[in-house]
């Protein structure tokens, strides 16, 4: 009669398992097992022991010596012995055993290639250009076939790159960018490898010091308004795009204090409120590719800025209907309208590109200024006034205002609140401004505005200018 029962094991398997014997006949030591199958000879040994594992949990780990790898069985079971006593030391000392990281003969341009993967989707395409064509012309052909373990117990081999791109002649500028696309990608590679890369070595990088270029500029109320007069008369089929040129020069130049990128990229309808403006980046992957900063902080708007933004609004509302509260301030405008893509099946507002901003600021921009450098009572250095330098005007105008004036002095923390600056940046950035204005009249930004924007008004610059 057939009876039914557990599978019987191999005749060799079941004599291993109860004798526990070495290929030599003699008792094996604990937590080492002899490796084959069936009734066949033994052709290695596997160490067996307790660890904590990955993120601390207690689990089995094993490793095996073979023939292939040791030339022979006797070699094999030394050094699982071996193994396995430091295996145990290591588990009572430190909880787990080190081992070596495949990572650890990855080469640098190896390491590139995964920070780009990793990396790509999260940065713009400009940017991305930018890292790629540094690594490529100065770090790939110098150390880009240095494996990763090898800069782990070398790490004087940042200092000698260093040093390399010095003696050939790269300029200031080029290194610093060298060095910060190298240094981001070692310390990806740190917290993505660190039993490779097992050394921090940001602190052997030394930024070569660039040469400050020149002086935060800034004009005045006066010389903004002309700025604004200059926009609004652009030649232009469309008035409307003259209302939106000018709407932006004056939300720059009258906000304390907005970066062009916070406008074009973050500031919303729904974010422009009477007297103030919030901004933050904006959800999605996106939000680091515009540059804009970490956090989120309000501008204070002054009314010489919320009265070109409600004048281009009520323009666009009257052409293109209401506008919703998500729509970017400055979106990007088709002939329908402000444009949306789609982006997870929902629509989102299109903002302006790195080229759009560069072709607004040639077009709009740079032919204003050169209008209003040869206009009465305004400072001719403004010719050469890049459109981010209506932050610093807007700061500048702050510095010697009621708003940061008071009866015991400068009071700079809600300013510098205002400008997303800590107060020692500020101090720093804008001590000539600062000392500029030192022991002059306190002025009321609000009057000053109107009277600025009163006298161009009634003084237009003539055609010719």
């Amino acid at each position: 009669m057939a009876t039914t029962g557990p599978p019987e094991r191999p005749v060799g398997m079941a004599r291993r398992a109860k004798e526990r014997r070495d290929h030599r006949g003699q008792t094996l030591p604990a937590g080492v097992y002899s490796v084959g199958t069936g009734a066949g000879p033994i052709v290695g040994y596997r160490v067996r022991w307790r660890e904590e594992g990955r993120y601390g949990v207690e689990r089995h780990s094993s490793r095996t010596f073979s023939v292939d790898t040791t030339g022979s069985l006797d070699r094999a079971l030394e050094k699982a012995v071996l193994f396995r006593e430091e295996a145990l030391r290591m588990v009572r000392s430190e909880g787990s055993v080190v081992r070596l990281d495949p990572a650890g003969r990855m080469a640098l341009d190896e390491l590139f290639e995964q920070w780009c993967l990793g990396r790509g989707p999260q940065v713009s395409e400009r940017y991305a250009e930018k890292v790629v064509g540094y690594w490529a012309r100065e770090i790939s052909p110098r150390i880009g076939k240095v494996r990763i373990a090898r800069l782990s117990n070398d790490p004087g081999i940042i200092t000698r790159f260093q040093d390399d791109l010095l003696a050939a002649g790269v300029t200031a500028g080029n290194r610093v960018e060298t060095l910060k696309t190298l240094r981001a990608v070692l310390r990806w590679g740190r917290r993505r490898h660190p039993n490779a890369l097992t050394v921090e070595l940001s602190g052997l990088f030394e930024m070569p010091r660039l040469r400050t270029g020149r002086l935060a500029y800034a004009t005045d109320a006066y010389g903004l308004e002309r700025l604004i007069e200059a926009a609004l008369r652009r030649g232009v089929r469309d008035g409307l795009y003259a209302l939106r040129d000018a709407a932006f020069i004056a939300a720059m130049g009258f906000t304390i204090a907005a970066r062009p990128s916070e406008w074009l990229h973050s500031a919303t309808w729904g974010d422009v409120k009477e007297h103030s403006v919030e901004l933050q980046r904006p959800n999605g992957a996106e939000s680091v590719a515009v540059g804009l900063k970490t956090g989120a902080r309000a501008a204070l708007m002054l009314s010489g800025a919320s009265l070109r933004l409600e004048a281009y609004r009520e323009a666009l509302e009257e052409r293109f209907g209401r506008q919703p509260p998500s729509g970017l301030v400055f979106q990007a405008l088709g002939s329908d309208g402000p444009l949306w893509v789609e982006e997870g099946g929902m629509a989102a507002p299109l903002a302006w590109d790195f080229r759009d901003y560069q072709g607004w600021t040639a077009r709009v921009w740079r032919r204003a200024r050169k209008s209003v450098a040869g206009v009465e009572d305004v400072d001719p250095e403004i010719a050469s006034m890049r459109f981010y330098d209506c932050r610093h005007t807007a700061i500048s105008m702050a510095l010697h205002s009621t708003l940061v004036v008071g009866p015991h002095g400068m009071n700079l923390h809600n300013l510098a609140g205002w400008a997303g600056h800590d107060v020692q940046t500020l101090q720093r950035y804008y001590a000539h401004i600062i000392a500029r204005y030192h022991g002059g009249g306190v002025v009321d930004l609000e009057k000053e505005c109107t009277s600025a924007r009163w006298r161009v008004e009634v003084e237009p610059a003539e055609p010719g200018d």
